[in-house]
């Protein structure tokens, strides 16, 4: 019984590590992942980080594997929800949910921000990041694809899909811009609505 309750606190704890990791990451990009501020944000001991995450790069990559986890969560839910639809969704629809699938997070300002952030960052951190995000670039490109063609739009590249929401969402955040999710919607659903088969 004493073992299993250690054992539960053990996960427990990682847990929480990788937690306040994820959102260090996701609002201060990969400066702000340092053993000390995870730390502090978990509200563990210095030197539980190095227990469960024995580098700094072990930690970033098990963060952006579970950023990339929730977000093929999501692409699988926005695929679920488009295959059940009986009429093909009008490009506004599938436009959202295309943003959905590239994200995987909430649409406000600041996580689209963070999002955008954490993925230049790591990916200039290290070579193992930047396979990782790469490896999950193919699962992402792939369920683009899957939603384009269940929304009757198989005519267009789901990278081009991709790429214009991105470098929407880009643009805006270079400009401080609001309503980050309502123009990226707007710019693919437009692209879509020409494009439709």
């Amino acid at each position: 019984m004493v073992i299993a309750g250690t054992q539960a606190r053990a996960v427990e704890r990682r847990a929480d590590i990788l937690a306040a990791a994820c959102e260090l990451l996701a609002h201060g990009g990969t400066a702000a992942v340092t053993h000390r501020q995870v730390a502090e944000r978990a509200g563990v001991p210095n030197g539980s980080i190095r227990y469960y995450f024995a580098t700094r790069d072990a930690l970033l990559t098990a963060c952006v594997e579970d950023i990339e986890s929730r977000r093929d969560a999501e692409a699988r839910r926005v695929l679920a929800e488009a295959a059940a639809d009986a009429a093909r969704p009008d490009p506004e629809v599938t436009a959202q949910r295309m943003l959905r699938v590239i994200t995987g997070r909430g649409l406000e300002d600041a996580e689209l921000r963070g999002t955008l952030c954490w993925l230049v960052d790591t990916t200039r951190e290290n070579a193992q990041l930047a396979t990782v995000l790469a490896e999950e670039r193919v699962r992402l490109e792939g369920q683009a694809r899957e939603l384009l063609r269940v929304s009757g739009c198989t005519s267009i590249p789901a990278e081009l899909v991709i790429s214009l929401g991105e470098g929407v969402m880009f643009k805006l955040h270079v400009e401080n811009r609001t309503g980050i999710a309502r123009e990226t919607v707007a710019a693919m659903a437009e692209l879509l609505k020409y494009r439709r088969d």
